[in-house]
């Protein structure tokens, strides 16, 4: 699907399929050492429970695979589900090896941004105010999320961070 600017932000996003996000305690942490994707997880799962829907976990494979993808966009300079040499979001969620032996479904939601547009509250605002997004974080399906973010020079802008949200079920 195509992308979709939020001029007023700066922000961009996009999303494929129909999914949502997962989650991970904060613990005793102070703010300066939770990880930025850890912190997105969070966010999403507070409005997940103000919802009255249960929260998602993140998985090390998929965030492994998100990770490669964010980077992968940053290097070539590149804003999509697919890469410029063809590889998609289920070639790359099937080569993880976390959906193997199981029946399954999936999406993936991107982002980007610079400065506090990149921020985590920032993205998750920015999908909540798209219809398809919405659909997505709020949909009782998804209990499994891989989460990751790159950031570097991207599409002529320096100190811009991609957002891969990559989200299984499987049964």
């Amino acid at each position: 699907m195509g992308g979709m600017g939020v001029p007023r932000w700066g922000l961009v996003v996009t999303v494929l399929a129909v999914v949502s996000v997962g989650a991970v305690n904060a613990g005793t942490a102070s703010a300066a050492t939770v990880k930025p994707r850890t912190v997105l997880v969070q966010d999403l799962n507070k409005v997940r429970r103000q919802f009255g829907l249960g929260t998602v976990r993140p998985s090390s494979l998929l965030h492994l695979v998100a990770l490669h993808h964010s980077d992968d966009m940053i290097n070539r300079d590149y804003f999509s589900h697919t890469s410029p040499s063809g590889r998609t979001f289920g070639e790359r969620i099937i080569s993880s090896g976390f959906v193997t032996g199981y029946s399954w479904i999936g999406g993936e939601t991107l982002a980007w941004g610079t400065g506090t547009l990149s921020a985590p509250v920032t993205t998750v605002k920015a999908w909540l105010g798209s219809p398809d997004h919405r659909a997505i974080l709020l949909s009782p399906r998804w209990t499994r999320i891989g989460i990751a973010r790159a950031c570097g020079r991207f599409l002529g802008h320096v100190g811009a961070c991609v957002w891969t949200a990559d989200w299984v079920e499987r049964w």
